[in-house]
């Protein structure tokens, strides 16, 4: 077996050349597309029985685009992640690195690249990042309580200033309260902030030069 048969055989994705066109029809795809995905090249290198984007998540295709049409416009490669629907209907991230190739006298001829399974490293971020999913669930939780110390610390102001002299240990357990409340719920916002990063993070796709 050469080289570049052996090396193909263990890829969890496929090379492509495919068309600049609406449907980045497919020139030439290795085998992997069927190994990894469940679709035979055939069916999908000229568009025979399904074109590319039709196994792609729909919602994915027009960052997709946006994101080939900024590279080849600055002639850089792209880098971004998708998710495609195998044959047996469930989709599976990859990250796909990819260029355009022009001729000598500046036309674009194709697109080429590689696109690789990264589903398993979904899976494991999202294993890693399940407790602290379930503890920004709980933050709503937290500022709800945070917003009741509050008002309760500004009852105790009030009734410290009503009792004068003899409300002065009300006054400094409100000054307390007001301080723990407002430092406790600056971390609850970072928690929940942090959180949206991740997810938006986990989600995003994006391009590389």
């Amino acid at each position: 077996m050469d080289f570049q048969t052996s090396v193909l055989g263990r890829m969890a994705g496929f090379l492509y050349r495919c068309r600049a066109d609406e449907n980045y029809t497919m020139l030439e795809m290795t085998d992997g597309i069927e190994r990894i995905f469940g679709y035979p090249a055939d069916e999908i290198i000229g568009n025979r029985a399904r074109t590319f984007t039709s196994i792609m998540c729909e919602d994915d295709i027009p960052l997709m685009d946006e994101l080939v049409g900024k590279a080849l416009e600055s002639r850089t490669d792209w880098t971004m992640e998708y998710r495609i629907r195998h044959r047996d209907g469930h989709f599976l991230w990859v990250t796909e690195t990819g260029g355009g190739v022009w001729d000598e006298a500046g036309e674009l001829l194709y697109l080429e690249g590689s696109i690789l399974n990264i589903e398993s490293l979904y899976q494991r971020l999202d294993e890693q990042t399940a407790d602290m999913r379930v503890t920004a669930s709980k933050t709503n939780e937290i500022l709800q309580s945070l917003r009741y110390l509050k008002l309760l610390a500004v009852n105790a102001g009030i009734e410290a200033a009503r009792a004068g002299t003899a409300g002065s240990g009300f006054a400094v357990l409100a000054a307390e309260m007001r301080t723990l409340a407002n430092s406790s719920e600056e971390a609850a916002r970072a928690i929940s902030a942090a959180q949206k990063k991740s997810d938006q993070d986990r989600g995003r796709v994006f391009c590389g030069s």
